[in-house]
């Protein structure tokens, strides 16, 4: 990594850093993917609240993570119990959004590295994610920790049309 980052759990106050790192993330990597009408209408200022809410409300069986370089939380990370019907011992991370101008630098994998150790420090055994298909990068890059398309799918109807994502899993954590 070019620069010195350090993960920490994340606190209510992040959550402004967190809605940004989303909107910018989000904008591109689901260009393509998302209607563009979509990803303009993203607004950190409308998303902080929430982020605020779900930090601040996540109970034992949730974590959120921040990556920060310098003061500055440019990435992070949810896991901890699943939202999908699935075997016992197997937890998900919910998401993990990394800011463009920190991609391919190391710090995603830091960051994905540690959000694996915290559901394995949760007790999951293995674990699982949902990506975007379409998303080429994001697959690749958890392909690279070991994690794979396993032929799983579903629609996000939260979108229109659908998001179609793909689930990408681990056989094992740690």
């Amino acid at each position: 990594m070019a620069e010195d980052c350090t993960v920490r759990h994340a606190v209510p106050g992040d959550a402004g850093a967190f809605a940004g790192s989303q909107v910018a993330a989000w904008r591109a990597a689901y260009r393509g993917i998302l209607s563009p009408d979509h990803l303009a209408g993203l607004d950190a200022d409308r998303l902080t609240p929430g982020w605020e809410r779900r930090i601040a409300d996540a109970g034992p069986d949730v974590r959120h993570l921040a990556l920060c370089v310098g003061s500055d939380v440019v990435e992070w990370s949810g896991m901890g119990a699943p939202r999908d019907d699935v075997d016992a011992g197997v937890g998900e991370v919910h998401a993990l959004n990394v800011s463009p101008e920190y991609w391919s630098r190391g710090f995603g994998s830091a960051l994905f590295s540690r959000s694996v150790q915290e559901l394995a420090a949760m007790g999951y055994l293995r674990g699982y994610l949902w990506v975007a298909d379409g998303n080429t990068r994001a697959v690749s890059f958890y392909a690279r920790h070991g994690w794979h398309v396993d032929g799983v799918t579903k629609e996000d109807g939260r979108f229109t049309p659908a998001l179609h994502e793909l689930r990408v899993s681990a056989g094992a954590l740690g």
